[in-house]
């Protein structure tokens, strides 16, 4: 028995291991992807395995240490590509003026839900100043018209599947409407927001198709480096918000990242898991409110689940001014073509140009 629990340790680790290094690999195909999504549960089983495998080691050293080294490697990866979503205080601040505050709230309100009260309740307690709802379609178009009571700038794109968007802001609009990037499918907004100081700030929100089985990620990934293309052609600081259906760590959400100069207020602040709400442990984070560098975090806060497979997020921001306020975006080349051919294959029409 003591022989079969060992050998059963060393299969689980070996398979734990391997889903812990594939997702390294830079490659489009979903099933690799897809395993880019429970890094944390990974690391958990991990450890948990590790542990179980030392009693072994007086015994069968030779079968165990290997598989230990294995586990050690995999949970070293893991660890990396976490470390920086740990609560450090990060790019926080702690005062910022009125009139330069900018509060995003998102939610997948996820399609056939139809619990809308909890969450046009948590709308008016927590009055963001933008929101966006993702997976809508004419029944939570008419549950959200209490919304624009308070938020009356709005648009919208019903879509009669699960990529119906609803945009409500409480701030006026400039050049407002729904792009469809990369040539997709899946609307999204893109506009510039007056803030309160009387400033400009440019706002895309994206809902991109998940990694889908026997499909490729090139679609998602080409409507992020799209947004990307958006962003880093405007003058004016810029915030991106949406169910990328990507985890902040992947190889096309970092990538991204760089290109647009795009910060994660989760890195310094904390892992804060939006999906899966019905579950206490496979949970990642798919949800997401970036910025540019011209923005602090005042708080980011996960909101109550209200029947939705995800949860809402709301990140408060700051606008800073002077030298706080510029942030020159990493335009490597390397990044820029690898971009660029995703969004050829995927027939986009956007490119993003080397500088």
């Amino acid at each position: 028995m003591k022989a079969l629990a060992r050998y059963a340790l060393i299969l689980l680790a070996a398979i734990l291991a391997a889903a812990s290094f594939v997702p390294l690999i830079p490659t489009e195909w979903w099933a690799v992807r897809l395993l880019d999504f429970p890094r944390l549960p990974f690391a958990g089983g991990l450890l948990a395995v590790g542990l179980a495998l030392f009693p072994f080691l007086r015994g069968a050293p030779r079968s165990t240490l290997p598989a230990l080294a294995l586990v050690t490697l995999a949970l070293a990866v893991n660890a990396w590509i976490l470390w920086p979503y740990r609560p450090t205080g990060g790019m926080r601040v702690e005062e910022c003026p009125v009139e330069r505050r900018l509060s995003v709230l998102i939610a997948n309100v996820q399609l056939g839900n139809r619990n809308a009260a909890p969450l046009v309740e948590a709308v008016g307690r927590e009055e963001p100043d933008l929101f966006l709802a993702m997976e809508t379609d004419t029944w939570w178009d008419e549950a959200l018209k209490p919304v624009l009571a308070a938020m009356p700038h709005a648009l919208q794109r019903i879509t009669g599947s699960y990529y119906g968007i609803h945009f409500f802001s409480r701030l006026p609009l400039v050049n407002g409407g729904i792009r469809h990037l990369a040539g997709q499918d899946t609307p999204a907004v893109v506009t510039g927001v007056t803030l309160r100081s009387g400033e400009v700030i440019d706002f895309v929100g994206l809902h991109p198709k998940p990694p889908q089985p026997w499909q490729s990620a090139r679609g998602r990934d080409a409507q992020l480096y799209a947004a990307a293309a958006v962003l880093r052609d405007r003058v004016e600081p810029g915030v991106l918000a949406g169910d990328l259906n990507a985890t902040p760590w992947e190889i096309a959400v970092e990538r991204m990242a760089r290109l647009s100069g795009l910060i994660d207020p989760r890195r310094g602040y904390g892992y804060v898991a939006t999906w899966n709400a019905h579950s206490s442990w496979i949970r990642w984070p798919l949800d997401h409110v970036f910025h540019e560098g011209g923005f602090a975090t005042l708080d980011v806060e996960r909101l109550d689940a209200f029947g939705s497979d995800h949860v809402p997020l709301l990140v408060r921001l700051c606008r800073q001014t002077g030298e706080r306020g510029r942030m020159t975006p990493q335009r490597d080349a390397d990044d820029v073509a690898a971009a660029n051919a995703v969004l050829a294959a995927a027939g986009a029409t956007e490119r993003l140009q080397p500088r």
